[in-house]
């Protein structure tokens, strides 16, 4: 489980490279550059100075939106809208692709994404208005993805438990992170957080009260058994399972 760190300069604790190099000091798997209301060429400095601060604590560092600059300075990933992938998949080593529906993240793994990033999870205030999209859609994501499937929108230490209980892969984080005065206490938490939630349930959610199996990211990775068609009234219904949750 990846904990990834987004960054917003406008609503920052100090300046943002000092933010930066606290929060990746923590141990945070990945940095998001996401200011990508910035002119290309202004975008791309503030990149090279983040690529030397994640370099130095062995941080992924992520360009958001501006594959070109990631391609100029030798970053390995990049994280660009959905519309972008359409256009043709970027020449970067590692693309993530935003999504917000099942549709687009199956569309995204057949243009070639290496990950997807579902949000907005809950409401948040980088987009005002913007209703929560819950966590339907994310578990069914989850699911059927053959890629890895980070959350974004709202969360927090607060309430990541119930995001990653819908099998995801990595949960992005960024007024928890540009807002902390303390990065490593975040980090610290979430991490606790994270090896304890296998055991914690969620009041009124079917998988944790074992109506339906739990998404996580071994199960949609099992090799999957036809069942064939079962006869639902007069209309025939095809079914297929996970091998491992054969009943």
């Amino acid at each position: 489980m990846k904990v990834i760190a987004v960054t917003d300069r406008r609503n920052c604790a100090r300046p943002l490279m000092e933010q930066i190099d606290r929060v990746c000091a923590s141990g945070v798997d990945m940095l998001v550059l996401r200011e990508k209301d910035l002119a290309t060429e202004e975008y791309s400095r503030l990149a090279s100075e983040a690529k030397g601060i994640c370099g130095k604590h062995g941080v992924e560092l992520c360009v958001n939106t501006f594959a070109d600059v990631a391609s100029d300075l030798g970053v390995g990933t990049a994280w660009v809208p959905f519309d972008a992938i359409e256009r043709g998949r970027p020449g970067v080593g590692r693309l993530g692709v935003s999504v917000h529906s099942r549709a687009e993240a199956r569309r995204a793994d057949e243009l070639g994404a290496d990950f997807v990033v579902y949000g907005n999870v809950f409401e948040t205030a980088c987009k005002p208005g913007a209703p929560a999209r819950g966590f339907g859609e994310l578990r069914m994501i989850c699911i059927e993805s053959d890629i890895p499937v980070y959350a974004i929108g709202g969360i927090s230490p607060a309430n990541m438990q119930a995001v990653h209980d819908c099998g995801v892969d990595g949960i992005c984080m960024m007024s928890a992170y540009m807002l902390a005065e303390d990065p490593s206490a975040v980090t610290g938490r979430a991490r606790s957080l994270l090896e304890r939630s296998e055991h914690a349930q969620v009041p009124g959610d079917p998988v944790e009260d074992g109506l339906l199996p739990r998404p996580d990211a071994q199960a949609r990775n099992r090799p999957r058994l036809d069942l064939g068609p079962a006869r639902v009234g007069d209309d025939a219904v095809g079914e297929t399972l996970p091998v491992g949750d054969r009943l």
